[in-house]
C-alpha cells in the first residue's frame, strides 16, 4: 500500500474516540463516525483529513464504508473456493508471515486465514442459534471491508472472527508474493531463540513481557505480537497439549469452548497459544519442516 494512502486511511480508521475529563473518566468524542445498529458496523467520516488526503483515498478506489453482507454458508463456500487461488501456496504464506516481522506487516494474518480455510469442513448452518457451533461464524455477518483490510496492513493478526478474515484473504490473493529480507529472518530467528530459552514455568504472558524487555520485536505492540505467537501455536511450532493446531486438523468451536486448561479465566490469551508452556517451548521438527528453507 502506498505510504501516503496508508497515512490518510490511518486518520480514517484510527481516530481518537474518547478523552479523559477533569475527573479522570473517559468521555466520548464526536469524531464524525456513526455506528449503524442494524449492521453492527461503523460508518467512517473523513473528519480531520485534508482535501488532498480525501482526494487520494477516493482516487485510489479504496473501499471505505463498503459494507459486505455474508451469510454463514456463503462464507464457508467462499473460503473453500479461495483454496484454488495460486497465491495461496504454503510457501507464499509462510514467506509473507516472515515479512510481517519488519518489511510487510500485512503478511502476518494470511497464514492463519489459510489454515482455517484448508481444514474447515464444508457444512451448512444446522442450528437456530446466531453462531455456528462448528466454526463460530455467525448466521449473518456484516463487515466493513476497508477497515478489516486496513487493520491487516497495520499489522493486526488473530485466530477469531473468521468471516472477517475471509475478506482479508480475498484481498491477499490479489497481491504479488513477497520475499523476506535479512532483517525479517533475523528478527524471527531471535524470537525463536528466545522461545527456546524459556524458563520451564513460563506462560505466554510472561514470554510477551520478556520479549518486549529484550527489544527483539521493533515497535512492539502487545496484541500484534500475540497474534504472531498465535501463528506459531496454530502451526504447532509452539506446542500445547489441549487442542490440535489448525495446521494439523479442525476442532469444532463448541469443543474448544469446553476445553479446560490452566490460566486465569480473565486472560485474553486463547487456545492454542494459551496452552503453551516453557517446559515444551519449540517443536524443532515442525520448525525445520516449515521454515528450514528460509533459515538456511
Amino acid at each position: 500500500m502506498d505510504k501516503g494512502l496508508f497515512k490518510a486511511l490511518k486518520k480514517v480508521y484510527y481516530k481518537k474516540s474518547y478523552r479523559k475529563d477533569e475527573h479522570g473518566y473517559q468521555q466520548r468524542i464526536d469524531n464524525g463516525d456513526v455506528f449503524d445498529v442494524d449492521t453492527g458496523t461503523n460508518i467512517y467520516s473523513y473528519q480531520g483529513l485534508s482535501d488532498t488526503e480525501i482526494a487520494l483515498i477516493e482516487q485510489s478506489g479504496y473501499p471505505v464504508n463498503n459494507r459486505v453482507k455474508l451469510s454463514h454458508d456463503e462464507a464457508v463456500l467462499a473460503y473453500k473456493k479461495l483454496l484454488l487461488e495460486p497465491n495461496l501456496s504454503l510457501e507464499n504464506l509462510l514467506a509473507a508471515y516472515l515479512c510481517g516481522f519488519s518489511s510487510f506487516p500485512r503478511g502476518r494474518q494470511p497464514i492463519l486465514s489459510y489454515l482455517f480455510a484448508k481444514v474447515l469442513p464444508e457444512h451448512s448452518m444446522a442450528t437456530d442459534s446466531d453462531i455456528c457451533p462448528m466454526c463460530s461464524i455467525k448466521r449473518v455477518n456484516w463487515i466493513e471491508q476497508g477497515q478489516k483490510i486496513f487493520s491487516c496492513y497495520a499489522g493486526s493478526v488473530w485466530n477469531e472472527r473468521w468471516a472477517h478474515n475471509l475478506i482479508e484473504l480475498q484481498e491477499f490473493c490479489t497481491l504479488s508474493p513477497c520475499k523476506p529480507n535479512a532483517e525479517d529472518v533475523a528478527i524471527f530467528s531471535a524470537l525463536i531463540e528466545a522461545i527456546r530459552q524459556a524458563p520451564l514455568d513460563e506462560t505466554p504472558g510472561k514470554l510477551e513481557q520478556r520479549v518486549k524487555k529484550a527489544k527483539i520485536i521493533p515497535q512492539f505492540k502487545k496484541y500484534s505480537f500475540r497474534g504472531q505467537l498465535t501463528v506459531l501455536a496454530e502451526l504447532g511450532i509452539m506446542p500445547n497439549p489441549y487442542v490440535t493446531p489448525l495446521y494439523e486438523a479442525f476442532t469444532p468451536f463448541e469443543a474448544i469452548c469446553n476445553i479446560k486448561y490452566p490460566g486465569s479465566i480473565r486472560s485474553d490469551i486463547i487456545l492454542p497459544l494459551a496452552g503453551w508452556r516453557g517446559e515444551n517451548p519449540i517443536d524443532e521438527q515442525r520448525l525445520k519442516q516449515l521454515f528450514g528453507g528460509f533459515l538456511e
